[in-house]
């Protein structure tokens, strides 16, 4: 009984010191990293920059990231289905306005122009017996688009009225996926079609068309920079609430993009493997076509974003230009 007043003192010590024991056991523990969706578009080399994130090469200690690759990636981050992604400059454009989420850039994600030339993308092709010879031409002809609201579109069309005075309303215009543009361009059904992205590469090399117009290399002409086709993009008030998260993000993709350059030889054949085509076509057009980068929206390229606003706002599609400041990171 004489250690009776001791008892409880001694069980109130013990409790607390379980209950430390336990508090220290779990802060020590592992923590939960955040998961993020990301989607991206289907071709070689966001494909190849994205490899090594898809297939657990190199992973964060912050995030978790999952990537979804599909052509409807602008669709998809307009829904509010992706905090993270890959939209078009036009579709970027077309949100500032009109869009019940808002979206900043973090930077340029796909470039039209290759890691060693620039060779570019966005090219009006004709068969290679056609009669056309410039842009000039294109007056009064059908002419195959790959989407009437894709960058690429805007920036043809853009370009077509500022160089050469030419409206869209001087042309008929058809709008097919690419794929299909050049079946109905060999079939002698289009008298032109402008293409983008692995299919343009394709035609490029193919004997049997020839390039009218290489659009991108006339935007450079004319603005001074490649022609900055993506953006990747995060919504504003994601970006708000989880700033360090999508700065790990960010430098994820950045890690995992090098990764893929580094290994592009091998990648390109892995790539062939499940999809079919060339792995020198993939390479070559990676280096001297289109290339993923993510440059800052500043300086001399925020000015060549800035003109394709305005030819998306030309075209009626927005009324008014947006604000540099509150629609580009800066980290």
């Amino acid at each position: 009984m004489r250690y009776n007043k001791w008892l409880a003192p001694l069980s109130f010590a013990l409790c607390l010191l379980l209950l430390a024991t336990g508090a220290l056991a779990c802060s020590s523990g592992p923590k939960t990293k955040a998961a993020v969706k990301v989607v991206m578009v289907p071709y070689f080399g966001t494909w190849m920059n994205n490899y090594a994130i898809m297939n657990g090469l190199i992973t964060s200690d912050k995030v978790d990231v999952t990537i979804d690759l599909t052509t409807s990636n602008d669709a998809q981050l307009l829904a509010g289905a992706y905090p993270i992604g890959a939209m078009s400059i036009t579709g970027f454009a077309t949100a500032t306005e009109k869009s019940d989420i808002a979206f900043q850039a973090m930077g340029i994600y796909l470039a039209d122009t290759g890691l060693e030339s620039g060779l570019g993308l966005d090219i009006v092709y004709t068969k290679a017996d056609s009669k056309l010879t410039s842009p000039r031409d294109l007056v009064g002809k059908k002419v195959g688009v790959p989407g009437l609201q894709t960058a690429a579109a805007g920036t043809f069309l853009g370009l077509l009225k500022s160089i050469y005075g030419i409206d869209e309303t001087q042309m008929t215009l058809v709008d097919s996926p690419a794929p299909q543009l050049i079946t109905l361009l060999g079939k002698g059904d289009l008298d032109a079609a402008l293409l983008l992205a692995d299919p343009s590469v394709q035609t490029f090399y193919n004997p049997s068309y020839k390039a009218l117009w290489n659009v991108d290399q006339a935007f450079e002409h004319n603005y001074g920079t490649y022609n900055p086709a993506t953006f990747l993009v995060v919504q504003a008030d994601y970006l708000k609430k989880n700033r360090d998260v999508v700065k790990a993000v960010y430098d994820l993709l950045k890690e995992s993009g090098q990764y893929g350059k580094e290994h592009m030889v091998e990648l390109s054949q892995t790539y062939v493997a499940e999809k079919g085509g060339s792995a020198e076509l993939y390479q070559k057009a990676y280096r001297d076509h289109y290339s993923v980068t993510f440059a800052p929206v500043e300086g001399q390229l925020q000015a060549s974003v800035m003109a394709i606003f305005g030819f998306v706002k030309e075209r009626g599609i927005i009324s008014k230009l947006p604000d540099p400041a509150t629609v580009f990171v800066k980290w």
